[in-house]
C-alpha cells in the first residue's frame, strides 16, 4: 500500500513538472473598460481701470466611462523544476477615448484621447498545471507616462493664451488578475489596472487678456484628468 501511494505521489509530481508552463517571448492584446475623471478649477476678475466690474469662478467635476484597447510585448520566465513561479517583463501601450459631455466648453462637448505607455514587471503564480492547461494569478507594477489629447485648444488660446500644456505625466500602476495558458501558446487573462497618480494637463496662473480698451481680465485655470481604474480582458500568444 505504501509503495502504491509513493508511486501515485511521484506520478503527480512528475506530471506537474511535465505540464508546467514554459518560458518564452509573448505578445498580447486587450479590450479595456475604464473610468476617467475630469476636474477643472477656474476663476477670473475683470477690471476697468482700478474698478472691479466682474468676478467669476467655476469648479467642474465629472466621471465618465472610457473604452479602449492595449498591446503588450515582452518575455515570461519560470523558475525551478516545478515552474510554478515566474516573472514577466514587458512594454505596454494603452489607448482610451472618453466624452465628458457639455458644460466645459462654450459650445462643444469635451472629449479626450488617452495614451498610456511604459514598462512593467509581473509575478506569475501557477496553481494548476495539467496537460494543455495552466491556471494561476498575476500581480505586478508598471511605470511610464500618460498623454491626454483633448479638444478645446481654441478656447484655451482665446482666454488663457499663456497657459502651460503638459503633454506627458509620469505614471505608476498596480496590476492584478487571473490568467490561464492553454496548449502552450494561447493565454487568456482578466485583470484590473489601477493608476496611482493624477494627470495635470493644463495650468494657467494670472493670465491677462484685454477684451476692450482699459479693460483687463485676469484668469486662472487648472485642468486635471485621470484614469481611475481599468478592467480588461486579454489574449496573449507565447512564441
Amino acid at each position: 500500500m505504501k509503495k502504491v501511494l509513493m508511486t501515485a505521489c511521484c506520478s503527480l509530481a512528475l506530471g506537474g513538472f511535465l505540464y508546467a508552463e514554459d518560458s518564452g517571448a509573448f505578445v498580447g492584446v486587450s479590450y479595456q473598460f475604464s473610468q476617467a475623471k475630469f476636474n477643472q478649477n477656474g476663476d477670473s476678475v475683470t477690471t476697468a481701470g482700478a474698478t472691479v466690474v466682474n468676478k467669476t469662478s467655476a469648479d467642474y467635476k465629472h466621471d465618465h466611462f472610457m473604452n479602449g484597447a492595449g498591446i503588450k510585448l515582452g518575455y515570461k520566465q519560470f523558475f525551478g523544476a516545478s515552474k510554478w513561479f515566474g516573472l514577466r517583463y514587458y512594454g505596454f501601450l494603452d489607448y482610451g477615448y472618453v466624452d465628458f459631455g457639455k458644460g466645459v466648453l462654450p459650445k462643444d462637448s469635451y472629449h479626450a484621447n488617452m495614451l498610456s505607455y511604459g514598462v512593467g514587471i509581473d509575478t506569475l503564480w501557477d496553481f494548476v498545471n495539467k496537460e494543455n492547461t495552466n491556471l494561476g494569478i498575476f500581480v505586478g507594477v508598471g511605470v511610464g507616462a500618460d498623454t491626454w489629447i483633448p479638444n478645446g485648444k481654441d478656447f484655451q488660446k482665446e482666454y488663457f493664451p499663456n497657459g502651460k500644456v503638459t503633454y506627458a505625466n509620469f505614471q505608476t500602476t498596480i496590476d492584478v488578475g487571473l490568467r490561464g495558458n492553454f496548449h502552450k501558446h494561447h493565454g487568456l487573462e482578466i485583470g484590473v489596472k489601477v493608476p496611482l497618480l493624477q494627470d495635470s494637463i493644463f495650468k494657467d496662473v494670472d493670465d491677462k487678456i484685454h477684451p476692450a480698451p482699459f479693460v483687463t481680465t485676469t484668469g486662472n485655470l487648472k485642468t486635471d484628468l485621470d484614469r481611475q481604474y481599468s478592467i480588461y480582458a486579454s489574449y496573449i500568444y507565447t512564441f
